[in-house]
């Protein structure tokens, strides 16, 4: 009876000693991989790493298999890992663009995620496109990813804020520095676990320069000591408007045809600019932690809008890009994921 079982025992010593790649087939892969992109578009991208992962170890040099390790260690927050596994993606895909769009997707994105030096203005951002996911060419899809941007201060140890006077341009279209302190302080009140101080300080001295206002410590330093204010953010505002009327091209039905025809017409019409530069500051040294700055405009028709709705609606533009200094959040993208 012993010696019936050895040739099964040989087999299946044997058996363990070959690699598991040795049985894996193409079809595995290409199932491995429709799983994990089907998983990865419901949004579980762990799942789908571990699942890449897996292919990964049958077939370590398919670019395929790395770009998309690529982009689930970018979505869960690995961007160092990310970059590696790009760059050998690039190197063995033989010059698929569609890695090497991820891939400077990506640097761009870091560049964004680790923010400007103090004393730099932030760099633009990279636009969103594709938000909707789509068929790429040869097995790819486009999906919309979310990736994590951490705050861009480190807050240990600090819990409270105190949002300071701004200086302004002069205009007689609503009170700017005041405005734009009511605004801040209520988007830190309701997006932040930070303790922010219902109070106003006065001013700065509205007649020194913004670099002499950035560089006055003793100032900020004064104002986190007063009102027990960890973080000090005070800033410049300038805020206008122009009237933009001119000739333009304007669709209508024809009331003769009923068709739609294109006529050039006169438009009047009135653009607001807002541009805003923040100043966060340490209350305990009165030392320059971070600054910023952000232009936004918009055009209305006609010539009688209410400039403090303009205002207000450009604010809330800008208000996620200051809030993203002291709270993490997450930024939409488009990177490209293989099905086979």
């Amino acid at each position: 009876m012993r010696r019936r079982f050895r040739p099964t025992l040989l087999l299946l010593l044997l058996a363990a000693c070959v690699p598991a790649r040795a049985f894996a087939t193409e079809a595995d892969i290409g199932e491995i991989l429709r799983f994990a992109a089907e998983v990865a578009q419901k949004g579980d991208w762990r799942e789908a790493r571990y699942r890449w992962e897996q292919a990964a170890k049958i077939e370590p040099d398919n670019p395929h298999v790395l770009n998309n390790l690529a982009v689930a260690h970018e979505v869960l927050g690995d961007g160092d890992e990310a970059k590696r596994l790009y760059e050998r993606a690039i190197t063995l895909g033989g010059g698929d663009s569609r890695i090497e769009d991820n891939a400077t997707r990506a640097a761009l994105f870091r560049r964004t995620a680790k923010g400007p030096d103090a004393g730099k203005d932030g760099g633009a951002q990279s636009p969103v496109q594709d938000a909707q996911p789509r068929r790429s060419r040869r097995g790819g899809i486009r999906v919309p990813v979310k990736l994590p941007l951490p705050a861009r201060l480190d807050l240990s140890g600090e819990k409270s804020l105190l949002v300071a006077g701004f200086l302004s341009n002069e205009t007689d279209l609503l009170d700017t520095g005041r405005e734009i302190v009511r605004f801040l302080r209520a988007e830190f009140h309701k997006h932040t676990a930070l303790k922010v101080r219902d109070v106003t300080p006065p001013p700065a001295v509205p007649e020194q320069t913004v670099e002499d206002l950035v560089a006055n410590s003793e100032f900020w330093k004064h104002l986190g000591r007063e009102y027990e204010a960890d973080l000090v953010l005070s800033g410049v505002v300038r805020y206008g408007r122009r009237d933009a009327s001119g000739f333009g091209d304007v669709d209508s039905v024809s009331p003769v045809t009923g068709q739609k025809v294109r006529q050039t017409q006169f438009i009047e019409q009135e653009q607001f600019t807002f541009e805003i530069e923040v100043f966060f500051f340490d209350g305990a040294t009165g030392s320059l932690l971070f600054r910023d700055r952000f232009q936004r405009s918009a055009i209305y028709k006609g010539l009688a809008n209410d400039p403090i709705t303009a205002f207000y609606e450009l604010s809330e533009t800008i208000a996620g890009d200051v809030l993203a200094v002291v709270s993490a959040r997450t930024r939409e993208d488009v990177r490209v994921i293989f099905k086979s």
